[in-house]
């Protein structure tokens, strides 16, 4: 049974009758007559009853009447929300926390210039939380920093480096090693973080573990303590690269220990992108912003 059997059933009913019915949905009376017969053949239900040249709903045929004004209004609804889709195109995309701030705004201007009506939206949040998003498809791709797992489909996108940063002023030295970082009053990200993960991988590696006196989720709020003087922020050099130009902030070198890290664009492997969506990937892939 398709929609095409409901209609002329509705359309029967509304004109009393198959000729009639025949003429407002332009087919010829046969093809009426038989889609009438199919359903009730079906459904083993009779629907109408003649009476003189006109055909009367049966009571089966009045409740089922009901029934089918509710599915065509459905599939009319559905109709004419895939049309509106069709006309907005949406893509959804993500990043973890450096990439959200670095790269999405720029991004967003990029895709709704190129792509006419488009609905972008974004998500920023921790690397795991966007793949999460991206593994359940909430995400159609992201930019993300660190460690990824699951069913992902990741390609290198950029790299950047985690910077040590503190007050000018504050009594630090200009250097600093692994061993000697860990006992400086450090300011970090919450475990979890792309930067967190990196930094606390390379101390792993040399049989160290520090002990920060702030951690937060957000790298603003490590960026002011530091500039107050309360210790050592680690975070990427391109959120802290502004600090350190205009003198807020002053970089301590690091030593034997190499925080550079890779970005990826990520997305679900075997996901199918719409027409929109691939051209948005093609964007952020070739940096057309």
């Amino acid at each position: 049974m398709t929609i095409r059997h409901i209609r002329t059933f509705l359309e029967v009913c509304r004109q009393g009758g198959v000729t009639r019915a025949a003429q407002n949905l332009c087919v010829a009376q046969p093809s009426v007559s038989q889609a009438i017969a199919e359903l009730e053949g079906y459904y083993g239900v009779q629907l109408f009853e003649r009476v003189g040249r006109k055909l009367i709903l049966t009571p089966e045929g009045e409740k089922l009447k009901a029934k089918a004004a509710e599915v065509v209004a459905e599939f009319d609804s559905f109709e004419a929300a895939a049309t509106a889709a069709r006309a907005t195109p949406s893509v959804r995309i993500g990043a973890s926390m450096t990439a959200g701030k670095i790269v999405v705004p720029r991004l967003i201007c990029a895709i709704q210039s190129h792509i006419e009506g488009v609905e972008c939206r974004a998500l920023v949040d921790s690397t795991a939380a966007i793949v999460s998003e991206i593994s359940g498809g909430g995400l159609d791709f992201a930019i993300v920093e660190g460690s990824i797992s699951g069913d992902i489909e990741a390609k290198e996108w950029g790299s950047d480096r985690l910077a040590a940063v503190c007050a000018p002023s504050a009594p630090l030295p200009q250097s600093a090693d692994g061993a000697s970082l860990v006992k400086l009053p450090l300011l970090l990200r919450l475990r979890g973080s792309a930067s967190r993960d990196l930094l606390d991988s390379r101390f792993s590696e040399r049989g160290l573990s520090c002990s920060p006196v702030v951690q937060s989720s957000s790298n603003s709020a490590l960026i002011a303590a530091a500039e107050e003087g309360l210790g050592v922020a680690v975070l990427p050099f391109a959120l802290v690269e502004r600090h350190i130009l205009r003198g807020q902030l002053r970089e301590i070198a690091l030593v034997d220990l190499d925080l550079r890290r890779t970005w990826f664009a990520v997305w679900r492997r075997g996901k199918k992108f719409s027409p929109a969506q691939k051209r948005a990937l093609d964007i952020c892939m070739n940096r057309q912003f």
